[in-house]
């Protein structure tokens, strides 16, 4: 479990793990940074050629909208597949994206998208 890596790596005492509907606590949320890691809808996203943003659930842009009401700094978890075109639309004017493709055994298996203060200079 999370709380299990946590405890592992020796950060346990600077996480919080909250359960709960994201979009219904995060008014009352405040934190440095937020994970998005929404559910991609089961095996099926791998299917498209390219997954669209519009099949998450819940909604990204209200997912991004209340992520920014607690940090700017936001990393969203997504499939290899997505559409980066779609990923860019997130952006706020003025600011900047980082698009990570994770590997393993030499292939990409997700991507992991920065904002804020997470994006490497």
């Amino acid at each position: 479990s999370s709380g299990i890596n946590a405890e592992y790596g020796g950060v346990e005492d600077r996480i919080e793990f909250i359960v709960g509907d994201f979009l219904k606590i995060a008014p009352s949320l405040r934190a440095d940074v937020v994970f998005l890691s929404p559910p991609w809808g089961g095996p099926e996203y791998l299917r498209e050629d390219v997954y669209s943003l519009s099949n998450l659930t819940p909604d990204c842009d209200k997912m991004m909208a209340a992520a920014r009401q607690i940090s700017e700094n936001i990393a969203l978890f997504l499939p290899r597949n997505v559409s980066v075109d779609e990923v860019i639309e997130l952006v706020e004017p003025g600011k900047k994206v980082e698009v990570e493709q994770n590997f393993l055994n030499r292939r990409v298996k997700t991507v992991t998208v920065y904002f804020g203060e997470l994006i490497s200079e």
